[in-house]
């Protein structure tokens, strides 16, 4: 073969394969031959439809020659996969409109890339009334469907576009009504016409009966009855379908052509004034109902406007009836009401004598007359009770009460209402009575019942506690502004707070509800408040802190030598007792000086110093510094003197004993008295100076004897004074004088008799000492 030839071949078999849509051989080797992509649908998705003769039912793409003509069709009608529903064609379009024809021939052209066929759903309408089951034969209708307009005579099924909606009406033939339409287990259609939307496959069954004629009749004739809520003058024979169902009723009251009134009484097939009446299954059917004469019942109450309950109802326009004779109505008199002007009502009687709730049975005698009976009623007064206060229970006449209170009593009638005082409301809280809101003050209130009503609040008025606390405790004074003799002020209220430091302590800042270093604040009562004054421990020596150790004294400077105290708050930190000798000069951290002398320390606490002040201590005014650790010193003045004479005290039962000894050293005590001429010791301090001087800040020794210089005379009772046998710093002891003397035979007997000394011209402090 010549290569012409062989070219000629393979030209020819490459349109072959290009026709079969092999488009990559025919780019390689037909390389001036255009190729487009079509692709074919529908719409929706799932009808059949053929492309040059074959079929598809999903979406293709097609690769055609450009300028090639191809053939597409859709049957009109097909099956949609579900029962009573189809699809039917309607149309093919492209992007560019609608093509002619089914089959429809187009030409590929790159520029158009797809067609679709486009379908309607319909389902089926399945109308049941008529059916013939030879349909060669004569089939006689019951009545005549139409379809939106178009008639039919026998059942069938119709397809309609899904989501349309149909009208169906019914029209019946002679012999028969139309009973309405029933579609599945829908309830029952009225009406001649009905619509439905094609949602889904639907039968309706068009309901046409056998005509039946009803007779309607009233006793006495004449009257008018309701059917199917239609006047129908009687008698009168209806045209009803078989078994179907129609409403009764009548008009009562009515009356007649002669103008008497006429209740229904009953129906002869025994339902209720207005029921349901099913169509019977046999001919000439009559239904009778039966009135009897009408009686104008009147019901009024004294005074008018007041309220009823006339057979269980009480929303009644009026209280004028129209009853028949022998009916049988319940009214009610309600036992108390309230009218229009908020004054209430007591029930009294009926004017026919019955009782409260009665039965009325409307006798023949009232026709043509009528009926009146009339509910009476008496005023009573009326009190309400109120208050803002939630839960607040009064009491009314001694018997308690909770508001909203509503009394009623007789017009007349005396009533004492009271208030609690106060109500707790928690923690703080509390509610007091502000009185009542009529002016009448706090106490009880006093009302007699008036025809108007009467309506008073128990007004109260919130009251919240202020707490004060000191800390430490006791250590300041409080000023409030305004006081309160419970520590509750009135929720509205503002209180100035100033706290005054005690001796000792010093301001430092608040807690709780005030804050800061100021020692006065204002506090709004408006919740329950709690504050408290914190101050630093600060020394403190008293005015006239310095004085003997003995107690007391006329005198009141201290004596050279003497035992003195210091009295005072935050002395030292705590309790400490020195030793006896030789003595110290600093306790828990604490000393005294004197200039720049220390002095010895017999016992310190927070609130006393006990010190010996030496013996060569000039006399006249000085100044001594207390200094305590972690304080600032503390200093105060004194006086010096010679001469400041104390006995030592010894407490019992509240009186003052003499500090003394017999002979034998057993104490002086009201169980053991001194006996006149005996001799005793008497113990005190500061009863002047002695030869030696006495040592500082060490015990006497035993030897030589300590012998006070100035002059002492003694005074029992009123006996002649004695002189001492003896007086002298105390052996082993700092700061302790003594003196000895036999008491005289014209000392008191049988009593404690007052006990001093006067030393130098300076008279101590009294004591009793116990004489037998």
């Amino acid at each position: 073969m010549q290569a012409s030839q062989i070219m000629k071949f393979l030209s020819k078999f490459i349109a072959i394969i290009c026709g079969a849509a092999v488009f990559f051989a025919c780019g390689m080797v037909a390389r001036a031959q255009t190729q487009t992509t079509t692709t074919i649908s529908t719409t929706p998705g799932g009808p059949q439809f053929t492309v040059d003769g074959m079929s598809y039912t999903t979406s293709q793409s097609f690769i055609w020659p450009q300028g090639s003509k191809h053939t597409l069709y859709a049957p009109p009608e097909q099956d949609s996969g579900t029962a009573h529903s189809k699809y039917t064609f309607q149309t093919w379009q492209w992007s560019g409109g609608q093509l002619l024809g089914n089959p429809t021939v187009v030409t590929a052209d790159s520029s158009i890339t797809s067609y679709q066929a486009l379908f309607g759903l319909q389902y089926g309408l399945n109308i049941m009334f008529n059916s013939c089951p030879d349909p060669t034969q004569p089939c006689i209708s019951p009545g005549v469907v139409t379809v939106n307009g178009a008639q039919i005579t026998v059942s069938q099924e119709i397809y309609e576009a899904a989501q349309g909606a149909v009208i169906l009406q019914a029209y019946p033939n002679p012999g028969y009504v139309f009973a309405g339409w029933q579609s599945g287990s829908a309830e029952l259609i009225q009406g001649f016409q009905t619509t439905i939307t094609m949602n889904a496959a639907v039968t309706v069954t068009a309901l046409f009966e056998p005509v039946q004629f009803v007779n309607l009749a009233t006793v006495p004739p004449g009257l008018i009855v309701l059917a199917d809520r239609t006047a129908v003058p009687t008698p009168a024979a209806v045209q009803w379908g078989l078994n179907t169902t129609h409403t009764l009723s009548a008009i009562s009251p009515q009356t007649d052509t002669n103008g008497i009134y006429w209740i229904l009484s009953s129906w002869s097939d025994g339902g209720a004034p207005t029921h349901a009446y099913t169509v019977p299954g046999f001919a000439n059917t009559t239904v009778t109902a039966t009135f009897v004469p009408g009686v104008a019942v009147e019901m009024l109450t004294s005074p008018p406007g007041l309220s009823l309950t006339v057979d269980a109802r009480s929303n009644w326009l009026n209280y004028s009836f129209e009853w028949g004779v022998g009916e049988t109505h319940t009214i009610t008199a309600p036992a108390t009401q309230t009218d229009p002007q908020n004054r209430i009502w007591s029930f009294s009687n009926w004017s026919n004598g019955g009782t409260q709730t009665q039965s009325l049975t409307v006798p023949q005698s009232a026709v043509g007359v009528g009926m009146r009976v009339i509910a009476n009623y008496a005023q009573q007064g009326h009190l309400t009770v109120t208050s803002p206060l939630a839960g607040l229970s009064v009491t009314v006449n001694g018997a308690a009460c909770a508001v909203p209170c509503d009394i009623q009593q007789p017009l007349g009638t005396q009533l004492t209402i009271s208030a609690p005082a106060s109500i707790p409301m928690g923690a703080g809280s509390r509610q007091d009575f502000g009185g009542w809101s009529n002016g009448a003050g706090t106490g009880p209130l006093s009302v007699t019942l008036g025809t108007d009503a009467v309506t008073v609040a128990a007004n109260y008025h919130q009251m919240n506690y202020l707490a004060t606390a000191t800390a430490p405790a006791g250590a300041a004074s409080w000023s409030l502004q305004p006081s309160s003799p419970d520590g509750f002020y009135d929720s509205q209220a503002s209180v100035g707070v100033n706290v005054t430091p005690l001796p000792g302590f010093r301001f430092r800042a608040w807690n709780g509800d005030l804050s800061g270093t100021s020692p006065s604040g204002t506090l709004a009562m408006n919740a329950p408040r709690a504050v408290q004054a914190v101050f630093d421990k600060v020394p403190y020596i008293a005015p006239a802190g310095v004085s003997n150790g003995a107690g007391t004294t006329p005198q009141a400077g201290v004596a050279a030598g003497s035992v003195v105290s210091i009295f005072g708050a935050n002395l030292a930190s705590s309790v400490a007792l020195g030793p006896a000798s030789p003595m110290t000069q600093s306790l828990a951290g604490t000393t005294v000086r004197l200039g720049d002398r220390l002095l010895p320390l017999f016992f310190v606490s927070t609130s006393q110093i006990n010190f010996q002040l030496p013996a060569d201590a000039p006399q006249g005014p000085q100044t001594i510094v207390v200094s305590t650790p972690g304080q600032a010193d503390v200093q105060a003045s004194f006086t010096v003197v010679q001469d400041a004479p104390g006995l030592f005290p010894s407490a019992v039962n509240g009186q003052m004993y003499a500090v003394a000894t017999h002979a034998d050293g057993s104490p002086v005590t009201s169980a053991g008295p001194v006996q006149q001429g005996e001799t005793i010791t008497v113990y005190g301090t500061g009863f002047g100076p002695s030869t030696p001087a006495r040592p500082f800040g060490f015990a006497i020794p035993q030897s030589p004897a300590y012998v006070l210089n100035d002059g002492i005379t003694i005074q029992v009772g009123s006996a002649t004074p004695l002189t001492p046998s003896a007086a002298f710093a105390v052996r082993g002891s700092v700061g302790v004088d003594a003196i000895q003397f036999t008491l005289g035979s014209d000392a008191p007997s049988g009593m404690s008799a007052q006990f001093t000394i006067t030393v130098n011209g300076q008279v101590s402090n009294m004591v009793l000492l116990p004489i037998q």
